[in-house]
């Protein structure tokens, strides 16, 4: 489901769904700053293993950087999978 049309162009954070459990935050900075600077990266870990959950959430330093990055490697893969990206409107939780 879209946000709606000109929700879009305001939004900084893309969602990376579908990430192998070998990608680490190191992994995200170096693929995805090729299309802007980010200024956070959210990569969620299970407690016990310290492995991630398979999404992460990067925010952008502009909005025209994360449409870039999410139009580009939305189907792309990262580590042999596929990868779904998509803008989001939602912060980056602290």
């Amino acid at each position: 489901m879209e946000n709606g049309g000109n929700d879009d162009k305001k939004c900084k954070v893309v969602v990376v769904n579908g990430l192998s459990r070998n990608v680490v935050q190191a992994h995200l900075q170096t693929i995805f700053a090729f299309y802007g600077e980010i200024v956070k990266i959210d990569l969620p870990l299970f407690l016990k293993s310290g492995q991630n959950r398979g999404k992460a959430a990067l925010e952008f330093t502009d909005a025209a950087s994360a449409q870039k990055a999410a139009s580009h490697m939305n189907g792309g893969q990262l580590d042999g999978l596929v990868v779904k990206v998509e803008l989001s409107d939602l912060p980056i939780r602290t």
